[in-house]
């Protein structure tokens, strides 16, 4: 169907295509629905739990290193996750993945960005007390950061010398001085010692609501710098109850790697404090995935591993067994802005691809007792979506054109577009090829197109709205939980007249 969408106008551009152009293309579950269950009557929304495993482990005697409090992933995309997103899903319990297609110091900036924050103990922007106020400006105005520690050399955990803030200087007046002649200095601070407070947020927030100060950094023995609590944080932790953190209280991130470079870009990752690594290929059933997961077994021992992306049974087979991946990725061709199947026709409905793949970790995981969450990337659009990939047996949904309209992607929104849209595009069209065209990499051809998303707004009420619909749905299904939504589900068919559109 996708191809007769090209012929029929064969002088008209894909990047002229807006995605409702393509609404009565097949998504993968469209034509699908979900089956209304019985409910009983202590069956409520606010009884489902939607909590879900991320990576491999045995129900029998351990949990998931990583479970997520709502089953949502953001795509390895240009135009969906950035730092904003980052720290944003991760508040609200799920987690985003930091596209790959960038320079590896951008995309680790990104990460750092987002493991700064752990739930109110934050790292935050340090500077020498040599740095010139001019350049202290620039930041300011660079990352929206009014407040700057001052630690000797600038290192992030240096020892602390100070504090400058944006009212301790004028831009003119004071522009040829240095940071050392307008900071307030460490006997002006209220400071915590680390021994005393450890990561215990009660007690830190005690000490600084006695302060009266804005900020307190905590500080090791030897006078080194660890982070810093704000009181604006604190107030925001306590509203992120279901925040995804890891031992140290940092906000958890998913950064993606190719099969290219990644011997440079998976240890800088690591180093800026990376939780999972995504290999982000749309063909994971490659000797190309091997060496990358190898490498990263053999160079870092057990640090999580999402293989992918692969729509076989033989595809799940090789990754967890000869790749020893965590977790499993599936889809390819799917996504509303890919049009691999039109260029090469290779690719899978993701219905049939979550069905064998999910068939396949079923019987893996009655032979070994070691059960691989599956992750549907692609063809989402709509809480209906999302709710049929994860009755057909996925555990996580990877989303990109379904978060590609809120404020917290890393693009700019089109208001004399109508409705207000952002721009959204896939990591292999046109756009996003020339990175990769700087690497050296040159595609013969593109396998994704531009497309506009309408603009949605800031991403906690939109999201925490479409996790209530889903609860709905899943509660109607006579399901509490999502295993329950694997076991007890049935997905049957409807008219394709009754199948509705993208963004519906």
């Amino acid at each position: 169907m996708a191809l007769a969408v090209i012929r029929d106008a064969p002088s008209r551009p894909l990047s002229d295509y807006d995605v409702t152009d393509f609404a009565h293309l097949p998504s993968g579950y469209r034509g699908l629905i979900v089956e209304p269950g019985y409910i009983p009557r202590d069956l409520s929304d606010a009884v489902i739990n939607t909590s879900t495993p991320l990576l491999r482990y045995r129900p029998d005697s351990e949990k998931s290193r990583i479970v997520l409090s709502m089953p949502v992933m953001s795509a390895a995309m240009q135009a969906v996750s950035g730092y904003r997103m980052g720290i944003e899903l991760s508040r609200q319990g799920g987690i985003a993945t930091i596209p790959q297609s960038q320079e590896i110091d951008d995309q680790v900036e990104q990460v750092r960005n987002t493991k700064r924050y752990k739930g109110a103990f934050v790292e935050p922007e340090v500077v020498a007390p040599y740095t010139p106020i001019e350049r202290i400006i620039e930041r300011m105005k660079h990352t929206g950061y009014s407040k700057f520690f001052v630690t000797k050399d600038g290192e992030q955990h240096g020892t602390l010398l100070g504090v400058i803030t944006d009212i301790d200087f004028d831009e003119k007046r004071h522009a040829g001085l240095l940071v050392q002649d307008r900071m307030r200095h460490f006997e002006q601070l209220e400071v915590a010692h680390e021994e005393d407070v450890g990561y215990d947020l009660e007690s830190a927030n005690e000490r600084l609501m006695e302060s009266r100060h804005s900020a307190m950094p905590i500080i090791y023995s030897d006078g080194r710098l660890r982070d810093v609590v704000f009181r604006k944080d604190v107030r925001e932790h306590r509203i992120y109850e279901n925040e995804l953190i890891d031992n140290k209280k940092r906000l958890m991130v998913a950064a993606a790697v190719n099969t290219r470079d990644y011997k440079d870009r998976v240890p800088a990752l690591l180093k800026a404090g990376a939780d999972v690594f995504v290999i982000d290929t749309s063909q994971g059933h490659t000797d190309f995935v091997y060496d990358t997961t190898h490498f990263i077994r053999q160079a870092f021992g057990n640090v999580p591993i999402i293989g992918g992306n692969v729509v076989t049974k033989r595809g799940f087979r090789f990754l967890v067994e000869k790749c020893d991946v965590d977790a499993v990725k599936i889809g390819m061709g799917i996504g509303s802005i890919c049009i691999t199947p039109d260029q090469i026709g290779v690719a899978k409905g993701q219905d049939k691809a979550v069905e064998d793949v999910t068939a396949e970790r079923d019987a893996f995981f009655a032979d070994t007792g070691i059960y691989y969450p599956l992750i549907a990337d692609g063809g989402i659009h709509s809480v209906r979506d999302m709710n049929i990939a994860l009755a057909f047996g996925a555990d996580v949904a990877m989303l990109g054109y379904f978060l590609a309209g809120v404020d917290e992607t890393p693009t700019e929104v089109n208001y004399k577009k109508s409705p207000p849209s952002k721009p959204y595009w896939g990591e292999g069209s046109a756009r996003a090829r020339m990175f990769r065209e700087q690497r050296g990499y040159n595609p013969a051809f593109d396998e994704g197109v531009e497309r506009w998303a309408p603009y949605v707004g800031p991403l906690e009420p939109y999201l925490t709205t479409k996790m209530k619909q889903l609860k709905d749905g899943m509660r109607k299904a006579g399901c509490r939980s999502i295993d329950e939504l694997h076991r007890l589900a049935t997905i049957t068919t409807i008219s394709e007249q009754e199948a509705k559109p993208i963004g519906e």
